[in-house]
């Protein structure tokens, strides 16, 4: 029995004029609505990498947070 393999995915993103499209990629069909992140394999991303329409998804980005000075009793 071979191990299970893993593949590289990446998020992208459709941003184009329509409210979706379905596209042919090397792995198969796959649906994009417009302006929301797709999970594809790092393959189709490559695909689509040269595509205006299509783009990386953004990074989550988390900002510090500072905690606030405790009022002292007096």
């Amino acid at each position: 029995m071979s191990p299970a393999k893993t593949t590289a995915t990446a998020k992208v993103t459709y941003n184009g004029g329509l409210d979706g499209v379905i596209i042919h990629l090397p792995s198969g069909a796959i649906e994009f609505p417009r302006g929301i992140e797709v999970e594809v394999s790092a393959n189709d991303a490559t695909v689509l990498a040269s595509h205006p329409d299509f783009a990386p998804a953004a990074k989550a980005t988390t900002t510090p947070t500072t905690p606030k000075p405790s009022k002292e009793a007096s």
